[in-house]
């Protein structure tokens, strides 16, 4: 039997182990490719990934489920910091304009790079909207609660990042 988020985060929050695990897989490929968007290293990726498990083990007892959307919201939450914390520690600035794909990447992915670059040039809302979406395979819904605004405001924000990322592959 499938288990709703909700059981299974007040399973977690008792200790466990099995629900926590159930959570890990539902959501490990998700915080892995939303965490790679930012950092572009599969090491990286990964590292971080597991520490912000180990960081949702610890934080479950104080969050107080309201939704699947605010466990998004908490779990992405941890993700964003430490995604800041890896970019401070590495003397890294935290904007994605300036940041580097790594080149063994780039040589294996060509497209998918172009896509990335082109992205980048985007505001940061409209990368944050665009990233959750399709890296972090969240719902609008899911998103704007990651990103503190109203779903309407995700949808805006998400058609203004198509429609601008489509003039800018037409023109490319």
């Amino acid at each position: 039997m499938n288990k709703t988020l909700v059981v299974l985060v007040a399973e977690a929050k008792r200790g466990e182990n099995e629900s926590f695990r159930e959570i890990f897989e539902q959501m490990h490929a998700r915080v892995f490719n939303y965490t790679l968007s930012h950092v572009w290293k599969r090491d990286d990726a990964l590292d971080l990934t597991q520490e912000v498990f180990i960081d949702l083990w610890k934080g479950l007892k104080n969050f107080k489920y309201g939704s699947d959307e605010e466990f998004y919201g908490f779990v992405f939450l941890i993700v964003k910091r430490k995604i800041y914390r890896f970019h401070k520690k590495k003397h890294e600035t935290v904007s994605l304009d300036e940041q580097e794909i790594d080149p063994g990447f780039e040589e294996e992915h060509e497209d998918h790079a172009f896509l990335i670059r082109q992205i980048e040039t985007l505001a940061t809302k409209y990368q944050d909207i665009l990233r959750l979406r399709y890296w972090g395979g969240m719902k609008l819904a899911e998103a704007a609660v990651v990103l503190g605004i109203n779903e309407a405001t995700a949808k805006v924000w998400h058609y203004r990042a198509l429609a601008q990322l489509r003039l800018k592959i037409t023109d490319y």
